[in-house]
C-alpha cells in the first residue's frame, strides 16, 4: 500500500492556521516539525502470504508385490532415515510362485521337445516311405513291361486268360487300395474312439480281406498258358514279383500317410516355442517379484511419514499405495495467492518466513498455473517456497507466514512514506529549505510500506517533514525539531 496521504479538511486548516499565527506571535520564531532526511537505500515491495510447511519431495509408495506385509512400524510423523527398510514381505507365496513358474516352464520345455523329437522322427520314417514307393512303382512297371514282351502269337492265344488275369490284378490292386485307405480311417477312428465307425471300418476291412483272398484264389486258379514252360515260368515268376511289389506297395502307402499325420507344420512349432517362451517370462516375472519381495521397501530420502495405508499383517497386492513420506532435508511452504498479487510474484524472488515465531530465509521456486478455492474462500493460486536453512523447529503442517519480496530496488532516493502525499496533480512532499516550508512534487516508484522510492523531483539529503501539514504552511518559517 502507499504511504502516509493525509488530507487536512478546511475547517481542521482553519484552526490550525489560527494556532500557528497564535504560537508565532506568541513566541516569535519559526514552526519546529518532525522530519527525515531523503536518502539513499533500499526498497521493496512484498506481499505478505500465510500457508503450510512441507517437504519439498512429496512420494507415495507403492506395493510392487502381492505379498502379506510381515514387517511395518511406521505411524504419521515419524522420521525415517534414507535407506531404511519400511516394509518387509512374508515370501512363502512368491517363493512357491516362482518354483511353479519354473516347473511349468521345464514341463513346457519337455512337451516341446519331445513332439518335436517326434515329429522329425515321423518326418524321416515319411521320407523314407516316400521313397519306397517310388521304387515299388518303377519295379512293377519293369516286371509289367517283361510280361507284355511276351510273344504277340502266344499273347493272342492267352488274350482271355490274360484278360481275366488281368481284370483280376486291377480288381485286386483296388482292393488292396480300398483296403489301405479303410486301415487309415480305422487307425482315425480308433484315435476319436468312435466305436461306431471302429466296428463299421473293421468290417469293411474284413469283407475287402476275403474279396482280396479270393481274387488270388481266382487268379491262382487260371488255366495254364500255351507259353513255354520257361516263359510261363518267368512269367509267373513276373507275376509273384508283381503281387509282393502291389502288396508291399499297399503298406507303404498306408504307413506313409501315418506318418505325414503325425508330422507337425510350421504353426504347431511356432505355438510350442511361443509356449515355451511364455513360461520363460513367467518364470523372469517371478524371479523378479521374488527379489522385490526380499528387497522390501527402503525410504529414498530422510523424511517425515504423511500418511500411512497399510498395517503390519496385511496382504497388499500389487500396485496398492503402502505411505506417504515428505523430505525433510529440503522443505518449503505452499501459500495461496489471490489474483490481486499473483501478477506480482516470480520465480527466485526472496522471501521471509515465520514459523512460530522463528525466522527463516527463502525464495520462491514453483508457481503452479491452477487457481483453486478452499474452505468457500475465493480461488487462489499455490506458490512454493523452499526454505533455505530448516533445521529440527520446521515442522511439516504447521502454519508458516511468508512475506515475498516482489520489487526489490537497490540505492535509491528514499523518504519516509508518512512525508508523502498525493492529489489531482500528482504525488508531493514538504521540505524545509532556507528555513521556509516548501511543496515539492516527485515521482514515487517502490513503496516498502514504511519508505517509498523517489525517481524524480528530490535530491538526497533534502529535509522531509513527517508531521501533518498542509499548503497553508508552505512559505512559512520552519525548523526540524530533531
Amino acid at each position: 500500500m502507499k504511504g502516509k496521504r493525509i488530507i487536512i479538511t478546511a475547517a481542521s486548516a482553519a484552526v490550525l492556521l489560527g494556532a500557528g499565527f497564535v504560537l508565532t506571535a506568541f513566541v516569535g520564531g519559526p514552526k519546529k516539525y518532525s522530519t527525515d532526511t531523503a536518502s539513499v537505500g533500499n526498497v521493496s515491495e512484498n506481499v505478505d502470504a500465510t500457508g503450510d510447511v512441507h517437504g519439498m519431495e512429496s512420494m507415495t509408495y507403492y506395493s510392487e508385490v502381492t505379498a502379506p506385509v510381515n514387517f511395518y512400524r511406521l505411524h504419521v510423523g515419524d522420521y525415517v532415515k534414507k535407506g531404511e527398510k519400511t516394509v518387509g514381505y512374508d515370501l512363502y507365496d512368491l517363493t512357491a510362485n516362482y518354483d511353479r513358474a519354473v516347473l511349468s516352464s521345464k514341463a513346457a520345455e519337455n512337451t516341446m521337445n519331445g513332439q518335436v523329437k517326434e515329429s522329425d522322427t515321423n518326418q524321416a520314417k515319411f521320407n523314407k516311405a516316400s521313397s519306397d514307393i517310388d521304387i515299388y512303382r518303377q519295379n512293377y512297371a519293369l516286371f509289367r513291361l517283361a510280361n507284355d514282351y511276351v510273344n504277340q502269337g502266344q499273347y493272342q492265344e492267352n488274350w482271355d486268360i490274360n484278360c481275366i488275369a488281368d481284370g483280376i490284378n486291377k480288381n485286386l490292386a483296388q482292393k488292396n487300395a480300398d483296403l489301405a485307405n479303410k486301415t487309415i480311417e480305422l487307425q482315425n477312428a480308433q484315435a476319436k474312439q468312435d466305436q461306431k465307425e471302429i466296428d463299421s471300418l473293421t468290417s469293411d476291412i474284413e469283407d475287402l480281406n476275403k474279396d482280396i483272398a479270393n481274387l488270388n484264389k481266382d487268379l491262382a486258379g487260371l488255366p495254364p498258358t500255351t507259353l513255354s514252360p520257361e516263359e510261363y515260368a518267368q512269367t509267373v515268376i513276373n507275376g509273384n514279383w508283381m503281387s509282393d511289389i502291389m502288396r508291399n506297395w499297399t503298406e507303404t502307402t498306408t504307413l506313409k500317410n501315418t506318418y505325414e499325420n503325425k508330422i507337425l507344420n510350421s504353426y504347431q512349432k511356432d505355438q510350442l516355442q511361443n509356449n515355451f517362451e511364455l513360461s520363460e517370462i513367467g518364470v523372469e516375472n517371478a524371479a523378479e517379484d521374488l527379489e522385490k519381495g526380499k528387497a522390501g521397501v527402503n525410504a529414498l530420502y530422510d523424511g517425515i511419514v504423511t500418511e500411512s495405508f497399510i498395517a503390519d499383517g496385511t496382504v497388499v497386492p500389487k500396485g496398492a499405495p503402502l505411505f506417504t513420506m515428505e523430505s525433510s532435508d529440503e522443505m518449503k511452504v505452499d501459500v495461496g495467492i489471490s489474483k490481486y498479487d499473483i501478477g506480482k510474484i516470480s520465480k527466485d524472488q526472496k522471501c521471509e518466513i515465520d514459523i512460530a515465531g522463528n525466522k527463516y530465509t527463502g525464495s520462491v521456486f514453483e508457481i503452479k498455473r491452477f487457481a483453486e478455492a478452499k474452505d468457500s474462500d475465493k480461488a487462489k493460486v499455490t506458490v512454493s517456497v523452499k526454505i533455505d536453512e530448516p533445521d529440527e523447529k520446521v515442522y511439516i503442517g504447521l502454519e508458516a507466514d511468508v512475506t515475498i519480496y516482489t520489487d526489490v530496488r537497490e540505492g535509491v532516493l528514499t523518504i519516509p512514506s508518512e512525508g508523502c502525499y498525493a492529489d489531482d496533480d500528482g504525488d508531493y512532499c514538504y521540505t524545509i529549505e532556507n528555513g521556509k516550508v516548501s511543496k515539492r512534487y516527485i515521482t514515487v516508484g517502490a513503496d516498502s510500506g514504511d519508505r517509498i522510492e523517489v525517481i524524480e523531483g528530490l535530491e538526497n539529503g533534502a529535509v522531509v517533514i513527517t508531521d501533518a501539514i498542509t499548503d497553508d504552511s508552505v512559505g512559512k518559517k520552519a525548523e526540524s525539531a530533531r
